[in-house]
C-alpha cells in the first residue's frame, strides 16, 4: 500500500513536491479508505492539470526511480543513471535528483526508502522501518560520510557495501546479498507499483498476459468487465503465432506483434464476438476483428489485465492520460471499481492523471482524493498540491470551481493574432 511518493529536482520538478495517499481528517466517503492493519491510505488519486504542466514529470519520475530499483544489479560500472534533473536554472542542473517512496509492505510494516542520484552516480540513500510509531535505521549511506548501518545487520550490510559500486543502488545489491531486513521493501518496490504513461507500453503488457493465458483467467475476466460497461462483447477468441522475421519496431507495434521477455515475436489474431437479436427475437453471433472496436473498447480491453492483477495483488496501478479515446462514463466507471469493497478486495490503489472535469465530483471522490498541477509561466517550475489545500464546502461544484480557475492548474489562452 502506498502512502507517499515525493520527489524533487526531477524534469520540470524543482522544488520538492509530495504526492499523499494518507487520509486528511475529511470524513467524508469512507469507503474510499483502505486499511492495512493500523495505517490506512485513499483507494484513488486523479491528478488534473493544463497540458505541459508536469502531470506526466510525475509519473515519469514514479517510472524512472522504480526502474532504477528494479535494474540496478544489471547496471555496469560505465553506465548513467537516467535522472533528468531541472534544467531551467544553473543551480538545478548542478543538483541530484531525489525520489522517496513511504508504504507498507506485505509484513504490514510501514518503510520510507529514498535516494538522491545524479547521471553519474548515487548520491545518497537511506531505508527506515516502523517498529513502533518512531522510524528504525536500516541504512543511511551519504556520498562522503561513513554509512549508518542498523546494528542487527552491519556485518552483512558492510560485506554488501563493499560489493557495491558509485552508481549502484545499495538496496538492491543488499537484497542480492542476503540482507534479510531489505528483501521485503525490496519486493514491494519490485512488485506492488504498474505504472504505464503509453499506450505502446501498456498494450505490449497486457497483449503478453493474453498470450500466456493457459486457463482464459484474463479473458473471462475482460468478457465480464466489458459486459459491466455495457459493451456488446459475448466472446473473446485469441490466437497466438510466432513471428521469425526480424520486423520493425513500428511495424510490430502496427501488426499487433508482442515481444515477450524470451525475445521472441509472436502476432496474436484478436476476434471478438457480438450477438445481435433481430425483430424476431432470434440471436446470431457476428465476429469482428480486434482493430474494428473503438478505441475505448479496445484501450479497456488492454486495460482489463492490469486490473485483474491489481485487485489480485493489492497492487497499485498508475495511468497516464486515463480518459484517452474513452467516454467519461467508462472513466467512472474503471474509478468505481476500486471504490467497491467486492471487487477491491486486497486493498488496491488506482493513480491517474485525467483531463475528464464530469468525474470531478466530491459526490465521488474526498478533498485529498484531488490533485492539481500547475506550471509557474516565469520560471517553468511545476508544483503539486491537493483540493485539500482550499477551503471547499461539501456542496461546491468541484468541476465548474475547477474550470473557472478557482484552484489553478488550467490553461490561460492569449487573444492575437497567431499568423
Amino acid at each position: 500500500m502506498l502512502i507517499q511518493f515525493t520527489v524533487e529536482n526531477f524534469s520540470s520538478i524543482r522544488d520538492k513536491v509530495y504526492l499523499s495517499l494518507e487520509p486528511s481528517r475529511t470524513k467524508e466517503h469512507s469507503e474510499n479508505i483502505i486499511k492495512k492493519g493500523k495505517y490506512k491510505a485513499v483507494n484513488s488519486i486523479a491528478i488534473y492539470g493544463a497540458n505541459a504542466s508536469g502531470k506526466s514529470s510525475l509519473f515519469k519520475a514514479i517510472t524512472i526511480s522504480l526502474i532504477m530499483i528494479r535494474n540496478s544489479n544489471n547496471i555496469q560500472v560505465t553506465d548513467s543513471l537516467p535522472v533528468i534533473p531541472f534544467k531551467l536554472d544553473y543551480e538545478s542542473r548542478k543538483k541530484p535528483s531525489s525520489f522517496e517512496f513511504t508504504f507498507i509492505a506485505k509484513d504490514g510494516k510501514k518503510y520510507i526508502y529514498g535516494f538522491s542520484a545524479t547521471t553519474e552516480k548515487i548520491v545518497e540513500e537511506y531505508l527506515y522501518r516502523y517498529n513502533s510509531s518512531k522510524p528504525t535505521l536500516l541504512f543511511d549511506i551519504t556520498e562522503n560520510e561513513d554509512p549508518k548501518f542498523n546494528r542487527t545487520y552491519k556485518t552483512k550490510f558492510e560485506a554488501a557495501y563493499q560489493m557495491n559500486t558509485p552508481n549502484k543502488l545499495f538496496l538492491s545489491t543488499a537484497t542480492a546479498w542476503n540482507v534479510e531486513c531489505t528483501k521485503i521493501p525490496f519486493e514491494w518496490l519490485a512488485r506492488s507499483i504498474d505504472t504505464f504513461t503509453d499506450v505502446t507500453s501498456l498494450s505490449g503488457v497486457s497483449l503478453e498476459k493474453y498470450r500466456t493465458d493457459k486457463n482464459h483467467e484474463y479473458i473471462d475476466f475482460t468478457k465480464k468487465l466489458l459486459q459491466q460497461a455495457d459493451i456488446n462483447i459475448s466472446n473473446i477468441e485469441i490466437k497466438s503465432k510466432e513471428v521469425v522475421e526480424n520486423l520493425p519496431f513500428q511495424l510490430i507495434v502496427q501488426d499487433r506483434v508482442i515481444t515477450p521477455s524470451e525475445g521472441k515475436h509472436y502476432n496474436l489474431e484478436i476476434t471478438t464476438s457480438h450477438t445481435v437479436t433481430d425483430d424476431d427475437g432470434k440471436k446470431t453471433e457476428f465476429p469482428l476483428d480486434f482493430q474494428e472496436e473503438s478505441l475505448g473498447t479496445q484501450l479497456l480491453f488492454f486495460y482489463a489485465p492490469l486490473l485483474k492483477d491489481s485487485f489480485e495483488n493489492g497492487k497499485t496501478l498508475i495511468l497516464d492520460e486515463i480518459d484517452k479515446s474513452m467516454h467519461p462514463s467508462l472513466v467512472k466507471f474503471i474509478m468505481n471499481l476500486f471504490r467497491d469493497p467486492d471487487i477491491n478486495k486486497s486493498g488496491s490503489q488506482l493513480i491517474v492523471t485525467t483531463h475528464e472535469t464530469s468525474i470531478l465530483s466530491l459526490n465521488m471522490f474526498r478533498r485529498d482524493q484531488i490533485y492539481f498541477t500547475e506550471k509557474d509561466s516565469k520560471n517553468g517550475v511545476t508544483d503539486l498540491y491537493s483540493l485539500d489545500e482550499f477551503s471547499v464546502r461539501k456542496t461546491e461544484n468541484i468541476e465548474k470551481g475547477y474550470l473557472m480557475g478557482r484552484y489553478g492548474a488550467i490553461p490561460f489562452m492569449k487573444t492575437g493574432e497567431v499568423l
